[in-house]
């Protein structure tokens, strides 16, 4: 019988995650899903995790190499059977009326709308800090907000449920080591995204997971928006937009970097150069100049000014990250 759902979850050495994974979707109250795991050649114990559930509903694919995120997920899009598909990484969790609760929307929802996502809950391993990860709130076509408020908010990865067939027009990009949250701009080009308020994930952020990948998502991000400019859907009348997001993305990620006390000043004085080139404008905004007066101070002193920040306000800028899968 063909499920409603097919859950994706893919893996890479979680092996003191990946069991609790699975569990939070097999603890739904929604029960017709099938549930995919890939494994991504872990070398961990992770697979003897997967190998000791045995639920009918479970189907493995495991894989001796590590290849990119996007590949493994197409390959679980390409083997799903459900209408609807929903993704979750090894170290994330959903909640217990996650696909309940969103199939029930789809079900009033027609058929233009592909996506039905909500804000997701963020915990912190190590200390237990939780707080609600900022979301766009947003309904109906999205594609214009997503390009104007991209830092204002994010859709992560696991609260949405998809339509199979968005994933399937467009499919992630095989070559990059992971699209990500990239991907809702190519679905918003053709569907609607309806928001629900209610959490319905809990992402997992720990040590693995932050500073280290702003540098490569933010060069993800960047290959990546020059691909939806060049796409056959993409709204022409939405280019300036683009641009602009461009700009914003280069000056916001310099910051974070800086925050992060990344040390490859050469790279963090590139994207404040290309963001003020591509954009002047961005220059009255206050992060932006915050960017360019911090770019000016030694590595040694933003690391002391970090340091007296960091104890007024951590720095909790993760969205659009991915871990190393």
């Amino acid at each position: 019988m063909t499920p409603a759902v097919s859950v994706v979850l893919n893996c890479y050495n979680h092996e003191d995650y990946v069991g609790e994974a699975i569990e939070s979707v097999l603890a739904q109250t929604f029960p017709d899903f099938e549930l995919i795991v890939i494994d991504n050649g872990s070398t961990d114990g992770s697979r003897e995790v997967m190998e000791g559930f045995k639920e009918e509903r479970i189907r493995l694919i495991l894989h001796d190499t590590n290849e990119s995120i996007s590949r493994r997920l197409n390959e679980g899009v390409a083997a799903s059977r459900g209408k609807f598909v929903s993704i979750l990484y090894s170290d994330d969790l959903f909640l217990p009326h996650k696909l309940e609760r969103q199939v029930a929307m789809f079900e009033r929802l027609g058929e233009d709308y592909g996506v039905v996502y909500a804000p997701a809950i963020r915990f912190h391993q190590t200390t237990g800090q939780r707080w609600r990860e900022n979301s766009f709130a947003l309904s109906g076509d999205m594609l214009p907000a997503m390009l104007d408020r991209f830092h204002d908010g994010s859709i992560d990865m696991c609260s949405p449920l998809i339509r199979r067939e968005c994933l399937v027009r467009y499919p992630f990009h095989d070559d990059l080591f992971a699209d990500g949250e990239m991907i809702f701009f190519r679905i918003a080009m053709r569907w609607k995204f309806h928001f629900d308020p209610e959490p319905v994930v809990a992402l997992r952020e720990h040590d693995t997971n932050r500073g280290k990948v702003v540098q490569k998502n933010h060069d993800m991000m960047m290959d990546m928006w020059d691909r939806l400019e060049r796409h056959e859907d993409f709204p022409r009348r939405f280019a300036s937009n683009l641009r602009a997001l461009r700009a914003r993305a280069c000056l916001n990620h310099a910051w974070v970097a800086m925050r992060m006390n990344m040390t490859d000043d050469e790279w963090i004085s590139r994207q404040i150069r290309l963001g003020v080139r591509t954009q002047p404008k961005q220059l009255i905004r206050p992060r932006a100049l915050a960017a360019l007066a911090f770019s000016l101070v030694p590595a040694s002193g933003r690391v002391r000014l970090n340091a007296i920040a960091n104890r007024i306000r951590p720095v909790r800028e993760t969205a659009n990250v991915v871990d190393d899968y």
